[in-house]
């Protein structure tokens, strides 16, 4: 966790660049990585650009993923370092793009599982100070609480180990538990947890009803959860009967550590394996019991399964795909107040293009502002929802009511803008789109809006900067470059 991100260059380098050129599934571009730098290329376009690596997020054990700025935005490199094969590929969720993606923001919670002391600027959705955090890595503040307040006031620093279970395991939660979607509550976000409280006071984790257990990057909680032998120890089995934040074991060791931790539950009579098989993996209890496979969500690397099988599988990175109908439900069981619910088709319904979750999420939300329960967030879905369905007399007042609460949202901002030029008013929609880039630069269709509002307000010279600021962003978008060609065309 120390080890959990960092500026590049800054440490020995644990990444090769002898096999550091790629190309996407069509062919269409070609990346190349060097120290440290990526470099894309149209191999049938005329598009090329690179970009400077800043910082790295992971420790290098599986991989090592990175981080770009622009004008102090974070966006992630669609390059990451995969350290089994000794190669460089597509990062997560890249490898079905036809073009360089350079425009995936960095959101602080994203961030805040990989470093310590998030300098995040306030009314943006990506902008951060230099350096983008303090500290490399999780700090001791992550699982221990403030040390300021301590020095202060004399206030104790939390022991995660004399918590109540529920508070305890929030700790370990607060990054190793995903789930399908995790939904800030209302007035919260996800840099708001803090040790000692209970994660489900600050964010509401769904899960799918009834649907087989993947192993994922993020999954370790709910692999552990599903286990016969949480399910048996109940409270007394966590992540730290097993694990030591402070140290780990040297690989040599690992075999003899973790089978010592088995033995405080289990008696090494209860093993049915033959002595000779037990002599073969060294006796082993993790390579049969806890299997390294790939996860469902990442290629080219392998996860410990923390599902505890007593027979061992080779294949938990792959599962059935979830039923479209299939309800989300807190993980842990519990009630989910209609809000949170409702978001969670939303997020998840809008991600899949799930038709099923959309509706309920539309009911849901619909009822929640009914109920007079909506926040910004709440509202801003349900307005796109309407909007969606060509009915802006309901969305607009929606959207507007969105744009009057905390927290600003930049999609209100960008639709809002294109209301007020359906309306006739070019001023305030050149307003509200600025308003919009300045939460996050890299919205490139309202950056293609907001040029062709400034150069029917004749600012032809704005125009075209907005639209250059588009294509630094992302050289192959067509929408601004097909613009930008017109413009400077002759008459």
């Amino acid at each position: 966790m120390a080890r959990g991100s960092g500026r590049v260059g800054t440490e020995e380098p644990k990444e090769r660049f002898d096999r550091a050129e790629f190309r996407d599934s069509k062919g269409a571009f070609t990346y190349r990585v060097r120290p440290y730098t990526f470099e894309f290329q149209g191999t049938k376009a005329p598009v090329a650009g690179s970009r400077a690596l800043e910082y790295f997020v992971g420790s290098g054990d599986h991989a090592r993923s990175y981080l770009f700025s622009v004008d102090g935005f974070l966006y992630e490199a669609p390059v990451t370092y995969f350290k089994n094969s000794g190669s460089w590929s597509f990062s997560p969720g890249y490898a079905s793009n036809g073009t360089p993606y350079l425009t995936r923001p960095i959101l602080p919670g994203c961030l805040g599982c990989h470093a310590s002391g998030v300098q995040r600027i306030a009314g943006t959705e990506n902008g951060y100070a230099s350096p983008a955090f303090l500290q490399g890595g999780v700090a001791c503040e992550r699982c221990h609480g403030a040390g300021s307040e301590h020095i202060a006031a004399g206030a104790p620093m939390v022991n995660p180990a004399k918590l109540s279970a529920d508070k305890r395991d929030s700790i370990c939660e607060q990054c190793h538990l995903s789930g399908e979607i995790r939904v800030p509550k209302a007035g919260k976000d996800d840099l708001s947890f803090r040790p000692g409280e209970r994660l489900a006071d600050v964010l509401a984790t769904f899960v799918r009803s009834g649907a087989s257990q993947e192993l994922r990057v993020t999954s370790h909680v709910e692999n552990l959860a599903a286990s016969a032998c949480k399910r048996a120890s109940g409270e007394k089995l966590w992540c730290g009967t097993c694990h030591d934040p402070h140290a780990m074991p040297e690989e040599a060791e690992k075999a003899a550590y973790y089978r010592g931790k088995c033995l405080n539950c289990h008696a090494d009579s209860d093993c049915q394996a033959t002595k000779a098989s037990r002599q073969a993996n060294g006796d082993n209890c993790i390579a049969c019991h806890m299997p390294r496979n790939p996860p469902s969500d990442v290629e080219h690397v392998v996860f410990t399964d923390h599902s505890i099988r007593r027979r061992p599988s080779s294949s938990r990175g792959a599962s059935a795909p979830p039923r479209a109908e299939a309800a989300l439900a807190p993980f842990g069981g519990g009630e989910a107040n209609t809000r949170d619910l409702g978001l969670a088709y939303a997020m998840v319904g809008l991600r899949e293009d799930n038709k099923i979750y959309l509706e309920r999420a539309f009911e849901l939300l619909g009822k929640t502002v009914a109920a007079g329960g909506a926040d910004a967030v709440a509202l801003a879905y349900l307005a796109q929802f309407y909007r969606d369905r060509k009915d802006d007399a309901h969305a607009l007042p929606l959207y507007e009511q969105a744009w009057s609460m905390e927290p600003p949202q930049a999609a209100v901002y960008a639709a809002l803008g294109a209301y007020w030029l359906q309306l006739g008013n070019r001023d305030q929609a050149i307003l509200f789109w600025n308003h919009a880039l300045a939460m996050n630069p890299a919205l490139l269709l309202v950056r293609v809006n907001l040029a062709r509002a400034l150069l029917r307000d004749g600012r032809r010279n704005e125009a075209q900067a907005t639209l250059r600021k588009a294509l630094e962003f992302d050289p192959a978008f067509q929408p601004a470059r097909d613009l930008l060609n017109r413009m400077n065309s002759p008459p």
